[in-house]
């Protein structure tokens, strides 16, 4: 709907009409927050505050703590604990190794066992040449022809990724945990985007969906103190993480809800609740690691101004859709774990729930895991990089310690070398062609509507005995169902619940070809080719 607005990679998109269609603009950069203090390493650290990686990857707390200089989704690097992690986009599992396993101690530390790939408390990595190196792609083995149905034993548990290091795995099951109460009120939802989203540097399809609120209806100047909402715990759990996405009112929680459960928030707008009295550390760190035991029900935020992100990560399933697994260990290592979160809920709750989702088809929820072994359809990364992160291969393995996520030297984003190409997260008739390197080379996100001429195959089916494709591109534009309510001058409400995608103006085109290695090839116009893997 025409004026609608949606905060993505610390950019804001506004829909605006363009004829009789609704077309996405250009991403507006959000305000950043400052850091009451920055620190580039020397004889003391503090936790939290922000640092320079040029200056210190690693330095000592007053207490004499190694802290690690680990880059967030932002792109600010900030002093970490290694159980800790990166929060935001980069997520646990980023900072230098102190852990051993049998494969030795850190990156660059001898070791004997050759050949041998381990999670070493922080990353996987590989005894290689007598040293402990990162384990790339090439270095694990090759996919089964069916994909991976279970986790593979060398990628690390969801306890290891979010709940530190090398915690001990929960005995209990997540299936024995029980939402009670909604994230926020169930008289305040409106029209909620699925899982799967591709927007902007979002290339691949989001592990996140994002609940439409009341208040978004309203232009923000006409917004009240009486529009906040809270944002409640939906279980009991222990928050562990309040972190800053970039700006004052865009913040995360993470809720460790025992037996390999998680629920992680994300563009918050503001702390409060059992949270509120951290406010001013968060405002002076921008991270704050937490053990904060909370009540389903309890309050720990409040929201009025944006959508909020909401996912659930269960340590007892695995998406099949990833043909390589390992792209994902270079960042956001728990996207495997995203579980559905509608089952979760007590049935009052999910059916309040699950009439927003704009997705009209099962699975209501959404997905993201779209790659199909031998074709075209799904996420790709180019070729000489490692998977989600986006650095090059070569950085990785000249690396002594770990390398952070969120920003590539040199580039505009680390979603740069991402591409995907998948069914429209809301109208899954329809295929979007998404790519973080459109026209520049440093990155260019972009994502068009593949249009599927007569007689062409559709990307799921396109395998290298299809040959050379060429596809044309489009504006992706919106339709929503007749009958759909009117907006008033402001508003930002979602696009009603099983809107529909048509094509708008013409993009280009795009030519695509699988290779017989299960690389994939392609042209965007006559810019020159370039090729993917998985």
């Amino acid at each position: 709907m025409s004026g609608q607005k949606v905060t993505s990679n610390n950019l804001t998109f506004t829909c605006t009409k363009s004829g009789k269609n609704l077309v996405w603009s250009k991403g507006v950069k959000n305000n950043s927050s400052k850091s009451a203090q920055a620190s580039g390493g020397g004889s003391s650290v503090t936790e939290g505050f922000l640092c320079d990686p040029a200056k210190a990857m690693t330095g000592k707390s007053s207490a004499g703590v190694t802290l690690t200089c680990v880059k967030g989704q932002d792109g600010k690097s900030a002093w970490r604990q290694a159980s800790q992690g990166g929060g935001g986009e980069q997520g646990k599992g980023e900072g230098q190794s102190q852990s051993s396993g049998a494969t030795g101690n850190q990156l660059g530390s001898s070791c004997s066992k050759e050949g041998e790939i381990e999670w070493n408390g922080l990353v996987v990595v590989i005894c290689k040449s007598g040293k402990v190196r990162y384990a790339l792609s090439a270095d694990f083995p090759k996919t089964p022809n069916g994909g991976y149905t279970s986790r593979p034993a060398w990628y690390p548990t969801l306890t290891q990724v979010l709940g530190g290091g090398n915690s001990a795995e929960p005995k209990c099951s997540p299936s024995s945990i029980k939402f009670t109460k909604p994230v926020v009120p169930l008289d305040k939802i409106v029209a909620s985007i699925p899982y799967g989203m591709m927007i902007s540097g979002h290339v691949t399809p989001i592990d996140h969906a994002y609940f439409g609120i009341t208040s978004l209806a309203k232009s923000k100047s006409e917004r009240t103190e009486a529009d906040w909402v809270s944002v409640t715990a939906p279980g009991d759990g222990t928050i562990t993480e309040l972190s800053t996405l970039g700006a004052p009112d865009t913040n995360r929680v993470t809720i460790n809800h025992g037996c390999n459960l998680y629920s992680v928030y994300m563009v918050l707008n503001k702390p409060s609740g059992v949270l509120a009295k951290y406010v001013d550390e968060l405002a002076a760190k921008g991270f704050v690691s937490l053990n904060v035991k909370v009540k389903a029900g309890d309050e720990f935020g409040r929201q009025r101004d944006n959508m909020l992100d909401f996912n659930v990560f269960d340590g007892t399933q695995w998406l099949p859709g990833f043909a390589n697994p390992a792209s994902y260990l270079s960042m956001e290592t728990w996207k495997p774990y995203t579980a559905d979160f509608l089952p979760f809920f007590s049935d009052d709750i999910r059916s309040g729930i699950e009439k927003w989702m704009q997705k009209t088809s099962s699975p209501r929820v959404g997905k993201i895991d779209h790659d199909v072994i031998g074709a075209a359809s799904g996420n790709w990364f180019l070729d000489g990089t490692f998977g989600y992160g986006g650095n090059f291969n070569s950085v990785y393995e000249k690396a002594t310690s770990t390398v952070g996520g969120g920003q590539v030297e040199g580039k505009n984003d680390y979603s740069w070398s991402h591409l995907a190409i998948a069914p429209h997260e809301v109208d899954t008739s329809q295929w979007i062609f998404s790519t973080g390197w459109f026209n520049d080379p440093k990155g260019d996100s972009v994502q068009a509507l593949l249009v599927i001429g007569s007689g062409q195959v559709t990307p799921d089916k396109l395998t290298s005995a299809s040959g050379a494709i060429t596809y044309q591109l489009a504006q992706i534009s919106y339709q929503e169902p007749a009958g759909s309510p009117a907006r008033s001058a402001g508003s930002m409400a979602p696009w009603a619940v099983g809107y529909k995608v048509v094509g708008g103006s013409n993009k280009g085109s795009v030519t695509l070809q699988v290779n017989a290695d299960g690389s994939l090839s392609l042209e965007i116009g006559s810019s020159g080719k370039r090729t993917y893997r998985r």
